[in-house]
């Protein structure tokens, strides 16, 4: 992928330094401050540093300064490794001046890394959880009480074996807590605000899903909802609504004001959904004016699989919900821990 990012003739000269040294990154002037990916442009809003070094909470502060719809980032000459992750954690992008860029937004990542420091701590071992070991690992925390491999390999439609290795992992991260032995060995979370902190850095580290934007005319949010979940029902598409519309209709609001509803669509990708609905697919150009909906590819049934119909819509699992406000970043990051203390924590 190719990073091309445009700077307005006011930006400081020390962010174009630092930005002219990113790998597979080219500088051009602009009119205003954008970021672009394969020629996909976003607004670029170039952010100080936090004021805590590898805080999230410090990290999470600066998206307020971020516009929804717009990239922000932090360029320094030299960013540690903490810091690099409490800013991906919060859904900000940065870029090293020693060698190295971190360009995210929903459905895109561009991560490369060219300074010599060697692999990072922790950016690999997640992957060995799939999407269907997150989805089991939701179906867990979706219930308090005690399971077998057999249970959850039902209840969250995987084989025995995914079923072993998922309560491998947990047992390795200290947040399980087993009786018995044998096959009608029973096993329960322990720490559920951990195995939560564990899902979420693991589902961080995954590739964003595919989007595609369009539209639907209808006067408030609610309508938008219903009119789509008409057009999928009658089109045999599985969906899931997620993110600040999901929790809307959950009847925990995070956000005053809904501009565009997030949707998970399988088993097709998302440009292929719309074409399906017979929407309109709107480019990055036009997604400002007038999107009001981005379908989501639902790789591994995240959402679809265990949604629930709410007043004639089907809402993702709750833990999915919080899980991609969180990838959203900015005021999504804010918004999910609020839907967590809400929803997810709420005794």
């Amino acid at each position: 992928m190719k990073v091309t990012i445009e700077l307005e003739p006011a930006t400081p000269g020390r962010y174009r330094d630092v930005l002219a040294g990113a790998p597979r990154t080219e500088i051009a002037p602009g009119h205003r401050n954008r970021v672009g990916v394969d020629g996909t442009f976003r607004p670029l809003v170039l952010l100080p540093r936090p004021h805590v070094e590898g805080d999230v909470k410090s990290a999470v502060e600066l998206t307020r300064m971020v516009p929804p719809g717009a990239v922000g980032m932090i360029a320094s000459l030299t960013i540690p490794e903490r810091e690099r992750d409490a800013l991906e954690a919060a859904g900000l992008s940065w870029c090293d001046g020693r060698g190295a860029i971190h360009v995210a937004w929903p459905g895109t990542l561009v991560h490369v890394d060219h300074s010599g420091r060697g692999p990072r701590r922790g950016r690999t071992e997640p992957a060995k959880l799939g999407p269907a070991g997150i989805r089991a690992v939701q179906v867990l925390l979706a219930v308090d009480g005690e399971w077998t491999i057999s249970r959850l390999a039902h209840e969250a439609a995987i084989s025995v074996g995914q079923a072993h290795n998922v309560f491998k992992a947990l047992e390795a991260e200290r947040l399980l807590a087993s009786t018995g032995k044998g096959p009608q060995q029973r096993r329960r979370i322990t720490d559920r605000h951990g195995a939560m902190d564990w899902l979420a850095t693991i589902d961080r580290a995954r590739r964003r899903p595919g989007t595609a934007a369009t539209y639907l005319y209808a006067r408030t949010p609610e309508e938008v909802l219903r009119r789509f979940a008409e057009r999928a029902d009658a089109a045999g598409l599985p969906y899931a609504v997620t993110g600040a519309a999901a929790s809307q209709l959950l009847g925990a609001p995070v956000l005053s004001q809904i501009i565009v509803s997030h949707i998970r669509v399988g088993p097709v990708q998302a440009d292929s959904a719309l074409h399906r609905l017979g929407l309109e697919h709107l480019d990055a150009e036009d997604a400002g004016r007038g999107m009001n909906l981005e379908l989501w590819t639902d790789t591994g049934e995240l959402g679809t699989f265990a949604a629930r119909d709410v007043n004639g819509v089907r809402v993702a699992p709750p833990v999915r919900v919080w899980l991609d406000l969180a990838r959203q970043g900015g005021r999504g990051a804010d918004a999910a821990q609020l839907f967590r203390e809400q929803v997810l924590e709420r005794a």
